[in-house]
């Protein structure tokens, strides 16, 4: 079945190196360990650029440690990569997850884009899970709005499209009024709903039924 997970934060610290504490919030914790095991393969797909990105699989592959879960095998898929061992990785593993992880979106998305991976991601008949800025480029626009790594608001561009949303992550408070202004201007630009992920909660997309685990909130445009 063709699932997706979208999520903004584990619990814990991404950047520290050997972070064996790290976990992931309940709800992934829930449905992760129901419906994967140590059978699958991973797909590591990479987010550098804001730093700590050395950690970063390390420490994912914690959080599904720490919940029984020891993959078959794992891809890191990086800048330095190589086209054709991605390409022959695919063709030749069965049962992968793709994990698009967060930190920058925009490198992520640059990577994604150098080995060709777009449709590969959006039409996998698996699961495909993003965390953060992996979230957002699963969606079908990616959108940005201003904080302490991006200083520029209105950053947008066209996303992945493998879930029929528009996703913010890290949303744990409402009452910035300067990032609400600028969702909703994106929820006018597109004319569609944005869903704002907080750091405790989790959405899953099964085909194109949306499943809300947690408090989600939702930003659309009134004429």
């Amino acid at each position: 079945m063709k699932e997706t997970l979208l999520f903004s934060n584990v619990v814990g610290d991404i950047f520290w190196q050997n972070n064996s504490n790290l976990r992931f919030n309940k709800h992934m914790e829930e449905y992760l360990k129901t419906n994967i095991d140590s059978t699958y393969n991973l797909v590591f797909v990479n987010a550098p650029g804001l730093g700590g990105e050395e950690n970063y699989l390390d420490n994912i592959v914690t959080c599904f440690q720490n919940i029984g879960i020891k993959f078959n095998d794992i891809l890191d898929v990086k800048v330095s990569s190589e086209y054709d061992k991605i390409k022959d990785y695919i063709a030749n593993h069965d049962r992968i997850i793709y994990f698009l992880m967060g930190g920058n979106p925009i490198t992520q998305m640059q990577i994604i884009d150098k080995f060709k991976l777009r449709e590969e991601i959006k039409k996998h008949d698996g699961l495909v899970i993003g965390f953060c800025a992996g979230a957002l480029n699963l969606s079908k626009y990616a959108i940005i709005t201003t904080d302490e790594d991006f200083k520029e608001a209105g950053m947008s561009y066209l996303g992945v499209g493998r879930v029929p949303l528009i996703i913010e992550s890290h949303y744990n408070s409402t009452t910035d009024e300067k990032r609400n202004s600028e969702l909703y201007d994106f929820a006018k630009k597109y004319n569609e709903r944005i869903y704002a992920i907080p750091d405790s909660s989790m959405i899953i997309v099964k085909n194109n039924e949306i499943i809300e685990y947690g408090k989600i909130y939702y930003f659309d445009y009134s004429k």
